[in-house]
């Protein structure tokens, strides 16, 4: 894996859509640079916040939801190493989460959440993990397993000093440590894995819209092979990524406001028609490209961000 294949894939999550939670993000070393796209984030804020999060006029969440979430997770192609924290049990869980190939939404709460609690990922960029763990990631799409069931290593003392560390920048530290310290131990030849960078490189610079067909050919490698290859390495077929690539393409198209109508967006990025668009976007967004467009005025996880000023929930 290459770290520059990082700059050439922005996936956007949708965060921090209810004024109570908080969503941040932080880049890993640059050892681990090929391997994690970040550390990242999510949690509710004390009550001292909330009352903030609530003053002024129009600000108010019980009187102007914007939202009928609070957070979406979006397909991305990444996969993701959880340590949860449920503070009404003051209890600590680890789990491995592979690719979803389905979005999925968190309702917004109607009481406020429990102060304090959180969840601390490792997202993992595409192709990152098994040079960590050594399994194929197919054994894991739409999968969330205890972290016990699928780590190598023992992490007895990793989960000690999770559990003492205080804040994120202190469980990023943790994490980081112990995953610089990990031998590399991907069990693909390494024929294989310059196939898979070259793959890689070829779906994001064309931003998801090159066919499986002349991707296999310009490898030299049969449609089967590649279809197999880049399933244990990624977790789903390049078909499928290749979508979730153009998928997250038109959300920054999105964010950054360039279209308004449907029909612009679906000439823009290459599919037949604006039912063609409605469908795509629905298989990964889970609604349709107007909510989308409603919601992307609110915070969100945009990793890589190539704007001057950083995003106000991501810290590098």
């Amino acid at each position: 894996m290459h770290a520059r294949l990082h700059s050439l894939y922005r996936p956007v999550q949708i965060n921090g859509l209810d004024p109570r939670t908080y969503y941040i993000e932080h880049a890993p070393s640059p050892s681990l640079a090929a391997y994690v796209a970040c550390y990242w984030e999510s949690g509710t804020r004390d009550p001292v916040e909330n009352d903030q999060c609530f003053e002024g006029p129009g600000n108010s969440f019980d009187q102007h939801p914007k939202s009928t979430a609070s957070a979406r997770v979006l397909p991305d192609g990444c996969n993701d190493m959880l340590v949860h924290y449920d503070a009404e049990q003051a209890r600590f869980s680890y789990s491995y989460c592979g690719n979803y190939t389905q979005p999925f939404a968190f309702p917004l709460l109607p009481a406020s959440p429990p102060a304090g609690a959180y969840t601390f990922g490792v997202r993992f960029f595409p192709g990152g993990a098994p040079f960590l763990h050594g399994q194929s990631l197919d054994l894991f799409t739409d999968r969330r397993i205890p972290l016990e069931d699928c780590w190598p290593l023992k992490w007895d003392e990793l989960q000690m000093k999770m559990e003492e560390a205080v804040n994120f920048a202190a469980r990023v530290q943790v994490m980081d440590q112990y995953l610089s310290q990990m031998t590399l131990r991907n069990s693909c030849t390494q024929a294989d894995q310059h196939l898979l960078q070259n793959v890689l490189h070829r779906i994001f610079k064309n931003k998801g819209r090159t066919s499986v067909q002349d991707i296999a050919k310009g490898e030299i490698v049969s449609e089967r092979q590649l279809h197999r290859k880049v399933t244990e390495q990624v977790g789903i077929s390049p078909k499928r990524l290749s979508e979730i690539v153009r998928f997250h393409e038109v959300m920054h198209g999105i964010r950054e406001a360039r279209f308004t109508d449907g029909v612009t967006i679906a000439q823009q990025y290459g599919f037949y028609d604006q039912a063609h668009l409605i469908r795509q976007f629905g298989k990964f967004y889970g609604d349709t490209p107007l909510t989308a467009i409603r919601e992307q005025q609110q915070m969100l996880s945009e990793k890589y961000n190539l704007s001057s000023v950083s995003s106000v929930i991501l810290e590098v």
